[in-house]
């Protein structure tokens, strides 16, 4: 039968309770995620793995980071044919 150390934690943003590897659970700092805004501070020391995740979504969409490599650029629109296949806007 294998062993493995694990850590209960008890998420601060939700109040779920999970296992978590060690390294997982971010202990290299002593709060995971400090918020201030407009004077306002939260912090969380504990985090769940699903608040984990939408924390780091968050904070990249603050940021304005994207998981993607491509330039942030919309497509242009094709021009669409018109009634019946006839004509389009140009």
């Amino acid at each position: 039968m294998a062993r493995r150390e694990v850590i209960e934690v008890i998420c601060d943003r939700c109040s779920r309770t999970e296992t978590q590897e060690p390294s997982e659970a971010g202990k290299a700092y002593e709060t995971e995620l400090t918020v201030t805004f407009e004077g306002e501070t939260v912090e969380y020391k504990d985090l769940c793995m699903r608040c984990r995740k939408a924390c780091d979504g968050y904070f990249k969409s603050l940021t304005k980071q994207s998981d993607k490599d491509e330039p942030d650029t919309a497509p242009v629109p094709e021009s669409k044919p018109g009634m019946f296949g006839l004509g389009g806007k140009k």
